[in-house]
């Protein structure tokens, strides 16, 4: 009798904490009507960075979106342990290309080899500004050249149309 007990009473212990359980994950996770507005909303939200809002001759600016002046596309990249915050750029070739390379953690630079281009080895809070023509089309890897980080993934895409 007091086997049948003690069973009872684990039953109903761990229904109670399975119920716990499920009750805490219900809280925590967000239903799938506030998961599709929050994708919706980033999406929304992606489409209007990526969307040009000035003529050429103007200037625009938004972190790692490009600036057009006069024939001069400028870019703002930082970069971090293993990672730049721009991964592609698109110029049309012919154009002068502005790269403003800004450091938020280590020792970097910023390199492309097709076109002879490279910043300083910058460090934590440093940047370095670089200018060159885009005369080749095509696409061309740019990466830190510091130990592995261009192994490691630090690396992006200009393309050049």
């Amino acid at each position: 009798m007091e086997n049948k007990t003690m069973l009872a009473a684990v039953a109903v212990l761990i229904l109670v904490g399975v119920g716990f359980v499920v009750f805490q994950g219900m809280k925590s996770t967000p239903s799938m009507e506030e998961s599709m507005e929050t994708s919706e909303s980033l999406d929304s939200m992606e489409l209007e960075s990526m969307a040009p809002t000035a003529t050429d001759g103007a200037m625009m600016e938004d972190s790692g979106a490009a600036m057009m002046e006069e024939g001069v596309k400028t870019f703002t990249v930082t970069g971090t342990n293993f990672a730049f915050d721009v991964k592609e750029m698109r110029v049309n070739q012919g154009d002068t290309v502005k790269i403003v390379f800004k450091n938020g953690d280590g020792t970097h630079d910023w390199v492309i080899d097709e076109f002879n281009a490279r910043t300083k080895m910058t460090q934590t809070g440093e940047e370095d500004t670089i200018e060159f023509v885009a005369d080749q089309a095509g696409t061309f890897e740019y990466y830190c050249s510091v130990g592995q980080h261009r192994q490691m993934g630090m690396v992006g895409n200009l393309i050049v149309e």
